[in-house]
């Protein structure tokens, strides 16, 4: 990866980061996953890049996970409070699915010698972070819900 796409895909991550954090803290359900839906375009576009150069299977691995991220977190309009145990349940799984595939990239960044960037790893711990609050604050409080 060159300095100047580097630089770019830095300065995009730490903002969209910024906004899933921004909206795990105000629960403002549609920032918190629009910087997870968006952020999922760096690892793919990345990924791609980087695949096209050395066509390691490893990078179509992590294309695919970061696709299914960004699908599972497409911004919508749709509410639902407690009272919904099917979007509650989904909503949990959607969360740990979310964890498993963040979990997984930031040990590709840190563990694997990747060339991915190491700031992009803290990125993914910083998502793993602003996941585990949403979960924390949902099953440790009955009145907490999404504001908005």
């Amino acid at each position: 990866m060159n300095s100047t796409v580097a630089l770019i895909f830095t300065v995009a991550g730490a903002l969209l980061l910024l906004l899933s954090a921004y909206g795990a803290v105000t629960r403002n359900r549609k920032a918190f996953i629009s910087g997870f839906c968006f952020y999922s375009l760096l690892p793919v576009i990345g990924e791609s890049m980087a695949y096209r150069s050395d066509k390691a299977p490893v990078h179509l691995l992590m294309v695919f996970l970061f696709l299914v991220q960004l699908v599972l977190e497409i911004p919508d309009n749709n509410m639902y409070g407690r009272d919904n145990t099917a979007a509650t349940s989904l909503a949990t799984k959607m969360g740990l699915a979310l964890l498993v595939i963040n979990v997984g990239a930031a040990l590709y960044v840190f563990g694997l010698n990747s060339g991915v960037p190491v700031q992009f790893g803290y990125y993914h711990i910083g998502f793993i972070i602003c996941v585990l609050f949403v979960m924390a604050r949902r099953f440790t409080s009955s009145t907490v819900a999404w504001a908005k």
